[in-house]
């Protein structure tokens, strides 16, 4: 079946199945304008002044405060029409983002189809991973290794259904991953199913396929990647987030050019103390021996390897008012193969102290 019956049949499931699906009609107009600010001092013993640090997306420069970001976004949204425009600038766009398109975090326009049916298009973050891409929707100032190998943004079109209160699905044909352009002629696809047991517990999947050999590359090379979170507060005062990926991608293993794998794995749990203090501590796994996501990492290794590491986060956050968070956080990385690839290729482990500083305000007009 090529990939335009695919999307067809799956066109059919999502608006036959789920016809029956009910909205509450409403007439009414809404803007909604955000404002997203977020400064930081890091340091790491020993580390470069130069550049970028490796293997994170935030907090990236050495011994200096720096901005991570500074977001400005509007959403409008009515009965049948609705749309998003968010810009940003900061060391998060300049690490991460598309070099096309470097300035803009999304911009989609939606149509709704059917009751709680949904199509939209456009740029748009990822749909893929366990945390995000920014530090105010999560609970560390960092991001896990696994974060920055995932996708930070996409271009395309979705098919989004809330079916009830417990399903909620998005249907993706995309350029690529992580792609604003398209670097071939062959589009990517991929889903999201969360399922949420009650409003404390939910879980989700989350997947792409597509090709990501460039037109110049004499080969195919088929990338599958997998996703799965779950996300669950147990008590009045503790949270826990675990996340697992796999991968794989044709003819990229480096030694015999067969089908590569890949997998990472965090788990992540915070204790609220009170409204204000919180305590968060994280570990994380990444491997991708064959480096097909993270790239041939350089090291003192005589043979060539992708990015091997694990990971351990403490993580402190005070928030003063509703609206803003001040964190003081330590981590450390190392290698789980000997290899030097920190501090200019002479350690096999990396300590980071990160203080953050952000503020996040938003308001709405109905209309």
């Amino acid at each position: 079946m090529n990939l335009s019956n695919t999307l067809f049949v799956l066109f059919c499931v999502f608006t036959g199945i789920f016809t029956g699906t009910s909205q509450e009609e409403t007439t009414e107009k809404k803007l909604t304008v955000d404002f997203y600010l977020d400064t930081y001092y890091a340091n790491v013993p020993n580390g470069s002044h130069d550049g970028f640090r490796s293997f994170t997306t935030t907090s990236n420069r050495n011994n200096q405060i720096g901005l991570n970001i500074a977001q400005l976004g509007a959403q409008y949204e009515s009965k049948d029409v609705r749309a998003s425009l968010t810009l940003h600038y900061g060391d998060i766009a300049k690490a991460t983002w598309s070099d096309d398109f470097n300035e803009v975090q999304t911009a989609t326009v939606g149509l709704r189809l059917f009751k709680t049916l949904w199509l939209d298009a456009g740029f748009f973050t990822t749909h893929i991973g366990t945390e995000s891409f920014l530090p105010k929707n999560n609970w560390t100032a960092s991001t896990a290794v696994a974060t920055f190998n995932e996708p930070f943004y996409q271009a395309g079109a979705k098919l989004s259904n809330q079916f009830n209160e417990n399903w909620y699905a998005e249907l993706w044909v995309l350029n690529g991953y992580n792609q604003f352009v398209d670097e071939n002629d062959e589009l990517s696809v991929g889903a999201l199913l969360t399922y949420a047991f009650n409003d404390r517990t939910s879980i989700t999947y989350t997947n792409i396929f597509g090709q990501e050999a460039t037109l110049d590359d004499p080969v195919s090379r088929y990338r599958t990647y997998h996703n799965a979170y779950l996300n669950t507060q147990f008590s009045e005062r503790w949270w826990l987030t675990a996340g697992f990926d796999i991968g794989s991608q044709t003819n990229s293993e480096l030694e015999t050019g067969k089908t590569a794998w890949m997998y990472n794995a965090l788990l992540t749990a915070k204790f609220q103390q009170n409204n204000k203090w919180s305590y968060t501590s994280r570990i994380e796994l990444f491997k991708d021996q064959n480096g097909f996501i993270s790239g041939i990492v350089p090291s003192q290794l005589t043979v060539d390897e992708g990015l091997s590491v694990y990971g351990i986060t403490l993580s402190t956050e005070y928030k003063p008012t509703e609206y803003s968070f001040l964190r003081f956080e330590a981590r450390r990385l190392a290698s789980t193969n000997d290899a030097q690839i920190f501090e200019q290729n002479t350690s096999t482990s990396r300590y980071e102290f990160i203080i953050n500083l952000g503020i996040v305000w938003d308001r709405s007009w109905l209309f």
